[in-house]
């Protein structure tokens, strides 16, 4: 009897998320090399950091920023990692046979701050995020409590996939423990809402010891629309509702969720180095801010701010 199409095949093995890259013999000891600067790097945090005054924003309607961020060429993820982090290495699925095209695994390095990051990228091959994306993300997770390394969680997202099939797999499931872990996580986190921030799926990457947002990116626990056909039944007051659930970067700033807001130019896409750049530079401040304080003190820190979040 011959054997299954692709059974041991490196190539088919990736594909399915259980190794994470298939690479000619001539590149590995390179690849390795990268891995390794990444994983055994180990700054102070006492390196200088910047300062930085409190930015002057224009007060953005919600539904601007909304539409603005739902542009299909506005940059994500993987422009972010390729424009303003080196030594990245994209790393590939669960290990445990699932992988998702919209999620990101990678290890970085943001200047001199290495780091696992895991997100969702916009481009995501028309497959909405489903429980195995949050399965890559929680992969991320203990990557960076074995390595000790710091985790840097992005939101861009318009929410997880609503289906049967997603409910049976363990979607509500997988958004508690990854909200779990990530709250629990021992080493420093920082959480960068670049665009779109629906759902479960979104809020599960939100909590962290400091928060980074982009100046239209937005966190909700569902979209406009869907709060509007509960509210009226229609989606015509899609609008007012972002307004009244204040879910832009600087409402989530004066309630607490958000540290830091990074002004945009005025089209992304346009000035895509640029805007890649900013949220960079402003990443390696964070990572660095947070690695500087000491252990207990960034737990009881994260600790107090999420019990005392929204009182």
């Amino acid at each position: 009897m011959p054997f299954p199409a692709g059974v041991q095949l490196s190539d088919n093995l990736a594909e399915r998320g259980v190794i994470d890259r298939v690479l000619p013999p001539e590149a590995l000891a390179g690849e390795l090399a990268r891995i390794l600067d990444v994983v055994c790097d180990r700054p102070s945090g006492h390196e200088r950091h910047e300062s930085h005054a409190p930015e002057r924003l224009r007060d953005w309607d919600a539904w601007e920023s909304i539409t603005r961020t739902r542009r299909d060429d506005r940059p994500g993820l993987r422009d972010l990692l390729e424009v303003a982090a080196s030594d990245v290495t994209m790393l590939n699925g669960t290990g445990d046979g699932e992988t998702h095209p919209g999620q990101v695994l990678a290890l970085a390095r943001w200047g001199n701050a290495p780091c696992v990051v895991v997100g969702q990228d916009r481009v995501d091959q028309g497959r909405p995020l489903d429980p195995a994306a949050l399965r890559e993300v929680r992969r991320g997770i203990r990557l960076a409590k074995e390595l000790d390394l710091p985790l840097v969680s992005v939101i861009d997202t318009p929410g997880a996939a609503l289906s049967k099939e997603a409910e049976e797999r363990g979607m509500a499931s997988e958004i508690a423990r990854t909200l779990s872990e990530l709250l629990t996580l021992r080493t420093p986190t920082v959480s960068l809402l670049l665009g779109q921030g629906t759902g479960g799926i979104a809020l599960a990457l939100a909590p962290a010891d400091r928060v980074v947002c982009s100046e239209h990116a937005w966190l909700s626990p569902l979209p406009p629309e869907g709060a509007s056909a509960i509210m009226h039944r229609d989606t015509t007051h899609a609008a007012a509702l972002a307004r009244a659930q204040g879910v832009r970067a600087v409402d989530l700033f004066e309630a607490g969720i958000v540290d830091r807001i990074v002004p945009e130019p005025d089209d992304p896409a346009a000035d895509r180095e640029a805007f890649c750049r900013e949220l960079g530079r402003v990443l390696h401040d964070a990572v660095l801010r947070v690695i500087a304080m000491p252990t207990k003190q960034r737990l009881e820190a994260r600790r107090e701010r999420f019990r005392t979040l929204g009182w």
